[in-house]
């Protein structure tokens, strides 16, 4: 057969399929009903259900200098953490330092005050011997004195008055000037003095006692971080609790995508990652209101729950022992669904592929809720109808 043959033949079997209303062959799910479920993933560790929480002391952030070791027995009064005084003891210095130079300030201050009213008094005094002299030795009579001589007289007279005057304003607002640079030493003084109270306080408070006797077990803070040797907390800071190892309970994270469905008394099924072969079981205790990001830096997001356990394992559950969980959340008893990937979408609305005898119809539909497989049809589909997983070529 030649070549031009061989090419119209081919030519007219393209033709033949592309004018075919034959469907091209696409994988297909069958609509059905069954429960949807979803089943959540989280991570976590035990702890006590109850335990007396100890709190970083004074008013001030402290450096942690040592730590009991965790999980180690202690006494009601044993001590459980000790702070590095060395920083605060130089604040305390520098503070006692500013209170001393403050002291010389107002002394002085009060010298030089001392100082201004003696010679104001002095100037009185002056003042006051000279009103004597005028007073003793004016004579007005005109037989005696011209009237330029007595009037010279008068003229000193109201002269010493004014500035016998004069001293009187300088020495109240010599006083007055003084005591508003002594209030304003007064206030910084108080002010040093109380940073000194604080940091003597602090002092005083550099080591933490077990209020009671039991395991202790160190607090994370928001970022999931324990408190360590050289890390500074904060005051009221939980830094560490001693436990009551008789009722224990988890604290675990779930995936913010993947929290569907996520409320109290869920089931959950978990096992002790140091024990996976002893499956235990336990319900959803407390939900989170928000997620939020547990490691520094990540945007990844959580929500933390509270497990709660269907029976206390003394032999097995300690604080800090880290679990593996699985959640179940059954959204509806009896759904119609399909997967996710069969379901497109457009600006207007969602969209199937639905098999027929004469080909592929689009056909809109209605949903409803879903997880992370499927998808609940609440309008558009019936059960035992077949829809394609992927868009096909051919459609009708």
């Amino acid at each position: 057969m030649s070549n031009y043959c061989k090419a119209a033949l081919l030519s007219a079997f393209m033709m033949m399929v592309a004018c075919s209303d034959e469907p091209v062959s696409a994988p297909v799910f069958t609509v059905e009903k069954k429960p949807l479920v979803v089943t959540m993933q989280a991570f976590g560790e035990v702890e006590a259900a109850q335990a007396q929480r100890v709190m970083t002391p004074g008013r001030q952030p402290m450096t942690i200098e040592w730590l009991a070791p965790e999980n180690s027995e202690v006494k009601k009064g044993d001590v459980i953490a000790r702070f590095d005084g060395e920083r605060i003891m130089m604040d305390s210095r520098e503070e006692q330092l500013e209170m001393q130079m403050i002291e010389q300030d107002i002394a002085q201050s009060l010298a030089a005050q001392n100082k201004q009213v003696n010679e104001i008094l002095s100037e009185q005094g002056f003042v006051s011997h000279e009103f004597d002299f005028v007073d003793r030795f004016a004579i007005d009579d005109v037989r005696v004195y011209s009237k330029l001589e007595i009037i010279e007289t008068l003229q000193n007279r109201d002269f010493l008055q004014a500035k016998d005057t004069f001293l009187d304003w300088k020495e109240g607002s010599v006083v007055e000037q003084n005591a508003s640079e002594m209030a304003v030493l007064d206030i910084k003084r108080d002010s040093h003095e109380v940073k000194y109270k604080r940091h003597q306080e602090a002092l005083s408070q550099l080591q933490v006692y077990a209020p009671n006797d039991g395991l202790i077990t160190y607090e994370k803070d928001r970022r999931g971080e324990k408190p360590s040797v050289g890390q500074t907390v904060f005051p009221g800071r939980p830094i560490a609790q001693i436990p009551n190892l008789d009722e224990m309970q988890a604290t675990a994270y779930v995936l913010s995508r993947d929290a569907i469905g996520l409320v109290t008394g869920l089931p959950v099924a978990f096992s002790l990652d140091a024990f996976p072969q002893t499956p235990l079981t336990g319900y959803v205790k407390e939900v989170a209101g928000f997620p939020r990001s547990i490691e520094r830096g990540s945007p990844v997001t959580y929500y933390e729950v509270v497990f709660a356990f269907d029976q206390q394992r003394p032999d097995l559950m300690k604080p800090g022992s880290k679990l593996s969980a699985t959640i179940t959340s059954q959204l509806k008893e009896t759904a119609l669904q399909i997967p996710l990937q069969a379901l497109s979408h457009d600006l207007q609305a969602s969209y199937v592929y639905v098999k027929t005898l004469t080909g592929w119809e689009r056909r809109t539909v209605t949903t409803g809720d879903k997880n992370l497989f499927f998808v609940e049809i609440t309008d558009g589909l019936i059960e035992g109808e077949e829809v394609a997983l992927s868009p096909p070529e051919v459609s009708v």
